[in-house]
This record gives C-alpha cells, sequence and structure tokens, in this order.
C-alpha cells in the first residue's frame, strides 16, 4: 500500500493508494457510482455504495470513503485540523468539468481555506505513456489555455522519460501529430487555480503504465488486452477518536 508523506503527517487521517485486496483496505469504504463527472457529494448515512453518481465524496465523520482508478489521478484531500476529508477520481474529463474547484469548496463552505488543506494525488499515468491526438490537445487549448497562459502547458510533442525506472516497456506513438499529456501536471495546476499552494500538495512518481504490472492501468490494458482487470482504491478516513 502506497501512502503520501503530506497526509501521514496529520493526526487523526488514515489513508492509502491500494489494490481491492490489500488487507490494509477498509472494508466498508463509500464508493460513488463514478462516470467521469464533476460532481462532488457529502457522505450521508442513508446511501448505498456505488448506487449515486458522482466523483468525488467528502465527509467530517469516520466513514472511510474511497475512489477507483487505473490510470486516471485519485485525488484526497484532508484539512490540517484533521476534521473534514475528501476522495476524488480525476479523470480528463471530470478535471475539464471543475471537479476539483467543487471539492476544495465543500471544504471552504465550512470555513476550511484552501490554504488549511494537504492534497496527495496517487498513482496515475504519466506523461511517459499518455498519448493524446491532436484534437484532444487542440481542443484542451482553446477550453484551458487560460491556465498556462503564463508558464507551459501540460503536455510535449516528444515522449518524455518516465520519473521511475521502468519495469515495463515504454508505449510508442500510435497516431499522427500526437503528443504526451501530463495528467497529474494538469491536476496539479487546477488546484494551484482553486487557491492551494504547491507546497501543500503531494504527487506520487509512480506511472500505473510503466512503474510496475501490479498498478491498474486501463491503457495497458488496452495495448495488451491478455491483461486481467484491476483497479486500485484510494481511500482516506477520519480516525476514531
Amino acid at each position: 500500500m502506497h501512502q503520501a508523506n503530506n497526509l501521514g503527517a496529520i493526526a487523526g487521517v488514515d489513508h492509502g493508494f491500494c489494490s481491492i485486496n490489500d488487507p490494509l483496505r477498509p472494508q466498508a469504504v463509500f464508493i460513488c457510482k463514478q462516470v467521469h463527472s464533476a460532481s462532488v457529494i457529502e457522505w450521508q448515512a442513508d446511501l448505498q455504495p456505488n448506487t449515486v453518481q458522482a466523483d468525488g465524496v467528502c465527509t467530517h465523520e469516520h466513514q472511510p470513503i474511497a475512489v477507483i482508478t487505473a490510470d486516471c489521478l485519485p485525488i484526497l484531500i484532508a484539512s490540517q485540523n484533521g476534521k473534514k476529508v475528501a476522495a476524488v477520481h480525476g479523470g480528463w474529463k471530470g478535471l475539464q468539468g471543475g471537479i476539483i474547484a467543487n471539492a476544495i469548496q465543500r471544504f471552504v463552505d465550512e470555513g476550511i481555506a484552501a490554504d488549511q488543506l494537504q492534497v496527495a494525488i496517487g498513482p496515475s499515468i504519466k506523461p511517459c505513456c499518455y498519448e493524446v491526438s491532436e484534437a484532444f490537445i487542440a481542443h484542451f487549448q482553446a477550453d484551458q489555455g487560460n491556465l498556462w497562459s503564463n508558464g507551459g502547458a501540460p503536455w510535449s510533442a516528444a515522449q518524455p522519460a518516465p520519473l521511475l525506472p521502468p519495469e515495463i516497456t515504454l508505449p510508442h506513438a500510435r497516431q499522427e501529430g500526437s503528443a504526451w499529456f501530463d495528467l497529474s501536471g494538469y491536476g496539479v495546476m487546477l488546484l494551484q487555480a482553486a487557491g492551494v499552494r504547491r507546497e501543500q500538495i503531494e504527487v506520487s512518481a509512480v506511472c500505473t503504465y510503466c512503474t510496475s504490472a501490479a498498478f491498474a492501468s486501463y491503457r495497458r490494458r488496452t495495448h495488451h488486452p491478455e491483461e486481467m482487470k484491476t483497479l486500485i482504491y484510494s481511500w482516506i478516513a477520519l480516525s476514531p477518536s
């Protein structure tokens, strides 16, 4: 199970990025029915797991909450006072739709400012392995270009080197005019736009595609369909006092 240092330093907050069969994963985690939306809900005791369509959930109760991913960003958020936590599924559609701003607003609405949060982005596909089309880039530039008007866009024409030594051969370019997209970098931009400082954000260097076969990667499975389908469970919980 992977953990983030910044969340681990908050008293009263437990968390982890792990597989479904990890013995340290809480048994009764609440997960939304993820639909790549920008919707973030507050956990309620009468909600049944995997029935409410949303891609983020927050709580100030002791109920463990989680998101499932297989390349997308698993984003765990905690207030520094250990009073409220959130789990967010960050696919590009939900990120573009504003799910990060919506999640941060849930804290702000309860008087917890963005500068009072710690955020961890768990294992996800990195730009070394995330090829996107020329049309995708054109769409993103037109819709989100204001985010990087004073800096670098979250993609490159050349395939970047992996952040960690790869155990799996990197994918080769399969499209003309494509680019390599930095999904976690894009997530960081959105967090900063929502008022979270860079030093409050911890980003895992693990690439779900190439770092290890143990990590769930939808993109890798499309390239290697013989692989079994797996998922990453990213959970967070307030410890009972």
